[in-house]
């Protein structure tokens, strides 16, 4: 024990524990030059409208699905696919014309009715399997309407 104490005490007198102490610091980093940022503005293109609809016609149908074989599992994650495919069926009725918006327009406003039922009520299984064919039908309804090929004459 002694002999403990006594080199201890040597290597303290020594200065070999401030040695210790600068070994195992961080050394701070040097002053890097930063990275320069040069912005220019650059022009994009748009897309054709034929080709905006396609979009997002498919994905309406993939959010569309999703409520209809999940709904009533996570009322956030429902509440979310209603708002996506809301946003989607809106950017498909942007690139029709007049009169194609106007029968698009109808089937909106039925889903979001449908979307705002289910959010305000708390929905039991049966409840939620007739809202599931609710938006099956409208669904059907939708995709035989307004899939490309028999609106394509109708894209500005």
């Amino acid at each position: 024990m002694r002999y403990i104490m006594v080199s201890l005490l040597c290597v303290m007198v020594a200065g070999c524990g401030t040695q210790w102490q600068k070994k195992f610091v961080r050394k701070k980093a040097a002053n890097a030059p930063g990275q320069v940022f040069v912005y220019e503005p650059k022009e994009y293109q748009n897309k054709p409208n034929a080709e905006i609809y396609q979009a997002s016609f498919l994905y309406w149908k993939a959010w569309q699905q999703e409520l209809v074989e999940r709904l009533g599992d996570n009322k956030k994650r429902d509440s979310s696919s209603f708002d996506e495919a809301l946003k989607n069926l809106d950017e498909m009725k942007n690139c029709l014309n007049e009169a194609k918006r106007a029968e698009l327009d109808v089937y909106m406003r039925k889903i979001a009715a449908l979307s705002e039922d289910y959010k305000a009520n708390d929905y039991d299984t049966i409840r939620a399997h007739q809202l599931r064919q609710d938006l099956s039908r409208l669904s059907l309804a939708i995709d035989k309407s307004f899939r490309y090929n028999a609106v394509k004459n109708f894209i500005k």
